[in-house]
């Protein structure tokens, strides 16, 4: 009996993994997001690029949205000449709401410099740029509230199970 319980949980944990990663979507889309090659560009049109993220995110992998979906983050860039830029975005459901001048609690912070900011923009893969700004801890990101801190973990561990797969 003790066996055949251990079997039916380890099918149901599979299960669910299999399902978190059917979920998560595979990593497909290259190429442009938003069509802006650097920070001033991006800074001097928020309302333009924020209809352009709404309208390209289906063409995201199915973890973007998720990991951003419901939140309200303040972006902090590092201009070349040491002055700082804050751009303050909420999303619902994976969409851009709003740009700056939120009133609301943050719920992330991310951090970046200037380089790396023009670097993903002028990219011809913007998704793949970001990726490898995340993994050389060139974007930094800090959750603030506790159900972002707890998504954020639980996406990671997925993502690293993932990458074992694909």
């Amino acid at each position: 009996m003790e066996k055949e319980n251990w079997i039916f949980i380890s099918a149901v944990l599979l299960i669910f993994v299999v399902a978190f990663l059917f979920l998560l979507g595979s990593p497909t889309y290259t190429g442009k997001v938003i069509e802006v090659n650097n920070l001033d560009d991006a800074l001097g049109n928020l309302e333009g690029i924020k209809d352009e993220y709404n309208e390209n995110t289906n063409r995201l992998p199915g973890f973007i949205p998720r990991i951003f979906g419901n939140e309200i983050m303040q972006i902090e860039i590092t201009r070349r000449n040491g002055s700082v830029e804050n751009v303050d975005v909420k999303t619902i459901a994976g969409k851009v709401v709003q740009v700056d001048d939120i009133n609301e609690s943050y719920t992330m912070e991310i951090n970046t410099s200037e380089d790396t900011f023009d670097r993903i923009l002028s990219s011809e893969d913007q998704l793949d740029a970001f990726r490898k700004a995340l993994d050389k801890k060139e974007i930094s990101y800090k959750a603030l509230k506790f159900k972002t801190k707890l998504k954020i973990g639980t996406i990671r561990t997925i993502l690293k199970v993932r990458s074992w797969f694909w």
